[in-house]
């Protein structure tokens, strides 16, 4: 999969061929968490961010990518907390 340069990551196979993704209402289950009132204030933030308008689709990975992180740093905390 290769990265457009104005993709804020990795392409989808469905997206590297112009299909669209699936609708916010039918998200499967682990991203139920993500409201559409995230993903526009996200679309809003990161939009005047990258000088150009975010879709939906860019929206949510960047919500994922940060949800990942913050999960990381997270466990990272508890390891060193836990340490004899």
């Amino acid at each position: 999969m290769a990265k457009r340069p104005e993709s804020t990551g990795l392409t989808s196979p469905h997206e590297e061929h112009g299909e669209l993704t699936q609708p916010a209402s039918s998200r499967p289950l682990a991203q139920a968490w993500i409201t559409d009132e995230l993903i526009a204030e996200n679309q809003r933030v990161w939009s005047r961010a990258y000088g150009r308008s975010i879709s939906e689709q860019e929206a949510v990975e960047i919500i994922m990518n940060l949800h990942r992180f913050a999960e990381a740093l997270l466990r990272a905390k508890r390891e060193r907390t836990n340490r004899p």
